[in-house]
């Protein structure tokens, strides 16, 4: 995707006139064309930062959600960027390592390897090692300066030896999973650690000969989070501990805290051996005491940590995911930051969500909110949050939200830019899609999606009251619940069998379940259209219930609630979320990012676009209280206007 300024964007909105169809989608009647939309800026900004490395006195890092991604430069003892350069494409940068004073890098959703010198600011294409929607998961550098990267979706091994240029597939590490997610290597062995199974994948470097280490009395299921081979021992941690393992496997000891902990995702060695690590969301530091963690403190809590390094003797330095650098001395127990988002790192972030609610517009990115109110002159600000917000609703002056990978609940005030945890969805939910609101009952209702590797999401029912919060795990066989849309104290929930994404599906189409709030029971289930895998988001209006699919994308229905028989379908430009205002059915759909008008009797409608793609999640509108709708283009926070006067 190509950045354009927004004076850009309007001429080529302008320059565009009346809004053809949609080129090869039948069944889509054009609109006259609505006017350009007004813009207001970047909708929100990011600095997250995924991979980085460390020499001597310099971080290199690499963005995410900016496109293309940028390779930043840090003096890390004068806490100040020195110099920014772009990568040729990609949304974002997983991994980076060092070698021979050059820095490589992984990106995704093209799983290209990069070469960058950091004088010259040369960057050098090697290769792209994996499919379209891939990633470069993690990469890391061999005593003898040859790098490794593990991938997915395919869950392989590569090599890159600088000193010949050639590039290889070692091979697939494992065939259960699909993501090599972590590697570490010494003078004879690289170990590739995966997820949503836990393997560590010993690969012999000579001979490409694998074997899984992993104990075998151990749990499976979930990450390994971090390694460090040290040519005599192994350090794994995974599941909020960590494992001390001999090179083959054997005499391993489980090194754990004294509370069970959240994923340790920070590991390092200090020059004399000495173990600290630290946790992801509560920023707890422990250090290796003989066979326990014992705790060493807090540092930047409510954010992950990708990468961790000894300096200065006592001071640690993290490299916090929302792009802030955090350096805690463990003598003093004081802990400064540099945040990476206040320096011209920060740029355009790809959307999460979006919500108004007439005093302000909310745009979710990466770890925050920003709050707009662009009609009183007063510039954007940005609150913290814990992660991705995929969900937003306003509600009595706060705005709930729903968080991603934690699942956490929380409670927003924008008078004071305060957040509250409302509490954790669990149950294997990760992904949250979507929030509803029962005011009736005062329920806040969360559709979701498992981690990796699992099927069955789930709707959560909050009581805003009291707190009590109860998971209804599977009500959808083996599917996410993608979308909830509640009407007359039922809840109709959209599922999708690719489930968390990484296991196989089971059922032959997604379906939709009336779910009775009263009584806590499924009234009916139904698949509205046989063979479509995967719903995106269903509304409820006039008697139907309206639904696009993800896959196969961009086909929509409506459905007679009554008869529950689908009268009309068709094919738009893809998927995102549908909104019913002034008794009128609109969506927002990506691939294109198009917005229509959908009845059961009529073709579906395009009200506008193409527009430049701005959402890292789906597309959506959020009306005012006349016929103009919030929304994003070119990243740009937008106003539309929707008036049926603008169509045929």
């Amino acid at each position: 995707m190509t950045e354009l300024s927004r004076r850009t964007f309007l001429s080529a909105v302008a320059a565009a006139g009346a809004l053809p169809a949609v080129p090869g989608i039948a069944g889509v009647a054009a609109a006259a064309g609505s006017p350009a939309p007004e813009l207001f800026g970047p909708a929100a900004v990011t600095a997250a930062i995924v991979g980085m490395a460390v020499e001597g006195d310099t971080g290199y890092l690499v963005t995410r959600g900016q496109t293309p991604p940028k390779v930043v430069t840090v003096d890390l003892a004068a806490r100040t960027v020195t110099r920014i350069d772009r990568l040729d494409r990609g949304d974002g940068g997983w991994a980076c390592t060092i070698s021979g004073g050059q820095v490589y890098a992984g990106t995704y959703p093209t799983p290209d390897l990069y070469r960058y010198d950091p004088v010259s600011g040369e960057v050098e294409l090697l290769g792209t090692i994996g499919p379209s929607g891939g990633f470069v998961w993690c990469l890391t550098t061999a005593p003898d300066g040859t790098v490794y990267a593990g991938t997915s979706p395919r869950c392989e091994l590569w090599e890159y030896r600088p000193d010949t240029g050639v590039l290889r597939k070692v091979g697939r590490v494992a065939t259960d999973t699909q993501f090599a997610r972590v590697v570490a290597a010494d003078d004879t062995t690289v170990y590739v650690g995966t997820t949503p199974l836990r393997h560590v994948i010993a690969v012999d470097r000579a001979t490409g000969a694998m074997r899984d280490i992993y104990p075998a009395d151990l749990e499976r299921t979930g990450s390994v989070d971090a390694i460090i081979a040290t040519g005599d021992r192994v350090l794994v941690s995974a599941g909020g501990q960590v494992l001390d393992l001999a090179p083959d496997g054997s005499d391993y000891t489980v090194v754990a805290p004294p509370e069970p902990s959240t994923m340790i995702d920070g590991l390092t060695l200090t020059p004399s051996g000495e173990l600290l690590g630290v946790a992801r969301r509560t920023g707890a530091l422990f250090r290796r005491v003989g066979d326990a963690l014992e705790p060493a403190g807090v540092a930047n809590a409510g954010d992950e940590t990708r990468g961790l390094w000894l300096r200065d003797e006592s001071v640690l330095l993290g490299a916090g995911g929302s792009g802030v650098l955090w350096f805690h001395d463990l003598a003093t127990g004081d802990t400064e930051t540099f945040d990476l988002t206040e320096t011209d790192v920060a740029g355009p972030d790809l959307v999460q969500y979006l919500s108004y609610d007439r005093s302000a517009v909310y745009v979710g990115g990466h770890f925050y909110v920003t709050v707009h109110r662009p009609w009183a002159g007063v510039e954007p600000r940005r609150i913290r949050v814990n992660g991705e917000i995929k969900a937003m609703l306003p509600h009595e002056g706060r705005v709930l939200g729903a968080i991603y990978p934690s699942g956490e609940l929380i409670s927003i005030d924008p008078a004071t830019d305060t957040v509250t945890s409302l509490g954790m969805l669990g149950n294997d939910q990760q992904r949250p899609w979507e929030l509803a609101l029962d005011t009736e009952r005062g329920l806040l209702l969360v559709a979701s999606a498992p981690g990796t590797g699992r099927l069955n999401g789930a709707l959560t029912v909050l009581d805003l009251a009291t707190g009590a919060m109860d998971a209804y795990v599977g009500l959808l066989q083996d599917q996410s619940v993608m979308s909830v849309a509640l009407h007359d104290g039922v809840a109709y929930l959209a599922g999708d069998t690719w489930g968390g994404g990484g296991a196989t599906p089971t059922q032959p189409a997604a379906q939709v379940a009336a779910f009775d709030l009263a009584t806590r029971t499924v009234l009916w289930r139904t698949e509205p259209i046989a063979g479509q895998a995967s719903l995106q988001h269903v509304e409820v209006h006039d008697g139907y219930l309206y639904g696009v699919y993800k896959r196969l994308s961009g086909t929509w229905f409506a459905m007679d609630l009554a008869t529950r028989t689908v009268v009309r379908q068709g094919r738009i430009s893809g998927y995102g979320e549908i909104v019913v205002h002034n008794d009128q059915v609109f969506a927002a759909t990506n691939f294109g990012d198009y917005l229509y008008r959908l009845r059961p009797d009529h073709d579906a409608e395009q009200l506008a676009g193409p527009l430049v793609a701005s959402w890292f999640t789906v597309p959506q509108l959020e009306f005012e209280r006349g016929w103009t709708a919030w929304g994003v283009a070119g990243r740009e926070l937008a106003r539309f206007d929707l008036h049926p006067r603008h169509r045929r």
